[in-house]
């Protein structure tokens, strides 16, 4: 006959008699103790540790990732698919530097059309101002 196992589920980097509400004995455990609290300490790290990534690990995996890489451009090499590559890439530049050189003019055509814009608005702001000072100190007769 199986037993089934009744305590609750718990997540699972939670320590194992976190979820618990009696201890051994059956009575309501002193969470506050300091065997309890090492206890709780003690399996925190325990569950923690065994989850987190090692440097090592970090390593391996991105050396594992750069020399799939290499096996496959190898692979497409030989087969044929990475001829010409460079021409398109330098095909590519190409009409990049074209419309950036090309925005850059546009963009310099309607800076300058702003700057003269804004030369005749302080023109006209100018003379009106002008007019209204003259009209101003002239003597009225």
């Amino acid at each position: 006959m199986e037993t089934t196992n009744i305590t609750p589920s718990r997540p699972k980097n939670m320590p194992r008699d976190f979820m618990q509400h009696n201890d051994a004995s059956g009575t309501s455990p002193n969470r506050y103790s300091k065997a309890a609290g090492k206890n709780f300490n003690r399996e925190i790290k325990r569950n923690t540790n065994s989850k987190l990534m090692s440097n090592k690990k970090v390593i391996i995996g991105v050396a594992a990732g750069v020399a799939a890489l290499a096996v496959t451009a190898l692979i497409l090499k030989r087969k044929g698919y990475l001829d010409g590559f460079a021409e398109k890439a330098e095909e590519f530049g190409e009409k990049i530097k074209d419309k950036y050189a090309s925005l850059k003019e546009t963009a310099g055509k309607k800076f300058d059309d702003a700057v003269h814009k804004g030369e005749e608005i302080a023109d006209r702001v100018k003379s009106n101002v002008e007019a209204n000072i003259d009209a101003k100190t002239k003597p009225t007769a």
